[in-house]
């Protein structure tokens, strides 16, 4: 029994006045598949014994080569010069490229894969106003969680004067009287005074660190933020991380000055909203330390 696949004599009887045929063999049954056998044709006389054009090939003497129906050019020929069935068709000239460039036509490392993408001078995609924006909330939640924690005597006493006020305005109402809340503001304005303090020493000491540690704060590097200085890539210096955290932060101090401080609200307000319509995407504590929020994936 043959085991290689191939056309072989066909093990069925043939039925009477029917020619010999080839069955398909697929190297493990026989298959549908039926050819006749091919009848082959004596060559003539004078070219007995002469191999044809495809007995190289498929079996026999060395093969001719085939006459090409074309003029071609060899190699080694100008690929321009005209053949005898039309005129060559002009190579189009390509501006030399360096190594390590990106093909033509194609943006290269960095560079925007759309219109209108805001990019550093050395081409890396600054973050978008929302990622910067959901960065920082996280970054408050955090702060928000461990300045109770340090705090928490302070906000204990809040927690008990709120309770005592809520109690005596509730007394008042129901006795008619009106309740001098002036005593209740002096009484919860050390309390406060202490919270924010910590928290502020707490934006100080996480802000500050985590820049000059990952170039990010927790926040953004969730999001996949990094800060750096707009012009260079890399670790920013120390004084730049202190101008940017002032600018951002330092102006809360600020806000304890009683009439001064509703400006620094406003300043907050808008230092936070300046990315949105800046061309560069900066906002103003960004501006006065020269950096940029960058996407890093």
């Amino acid at each position: 029994m043959t085991t290689q696949p191939g056309w072989h004599p066909d093990p069925a009887p043939a039925q009477p006045g029917q020619p010999p045929r080839l069955r398909w063999w697929d190297g493990a049954r026989w298959t549908e598949h039926t050819t006749p056998v091919p009848q082959q044709a004596p060559p003539p006389a004078e070219d007995a014994g002469r191999p044809g054009p495809y007995q190289g090939q498929f079996g026999g003497g060395p093969a001719e080569p085939l006459q090409q129906p074309y003029d071609q050019n060899p190699y080694g020929q100008d690929p321009d010069a005209p053949t005898s069935y039309g005129p060559a068709y002009p190579r189009q000239q390509y501006p030399q490229q360096a190594y390590g460039q990106p093909a033509y036509g194609q943006p290269g490392y960095g560079q925007p894969y759309g219109p209108g993408r805001k990019m550093t001078p050395d081409g890396v995609p600054l973050s978008g106003w929302w990622w910067r924006g959901l960065a920082l909330f996280i970054d408050g939640l955090i702060l928000i969680a461990i300045g109770v924690l340090l705090a928490f005597p302070f906000v204990r006493e809040l927690v008990r004067d709120y309770r005592a006020f809520i109690d005596s305005a509730q007394a008042a109402a129901d006795a008619g009287r009106s309740i001098d809340t002036g005593q209740f503001q002096r009484d919860i304005q050390a309390p406060v005074r202490s919270f924010a303090l910590i928290q502020l020493a707490l934006s100080f000491v996480y802000n500050v660190g985590f820049l000059m540690w990952k170039q990010a704060t927790p926040g953004k590097l969730v999001c996949g933020l990094r800060v750096r200085l707009r012009d260079r890539a890399g670790r920013m210096p120390l004084r730049t991380v202190l101008m940017r955290w002032v600018g951002q932060y330092g102006v809360g101090i600020i806000g304890w000055v009683p009439i001064v401080g509703s400006i620094a609200s406003l300043y907050t307000v808008i230092d936070d909203l300046w990315p949105l319509w800046d061309d560069k995407k900066q906002a103003l504590h960004d501006k006065i330390a020269k950096t940029n929020v960058v996407r890093v994936r």
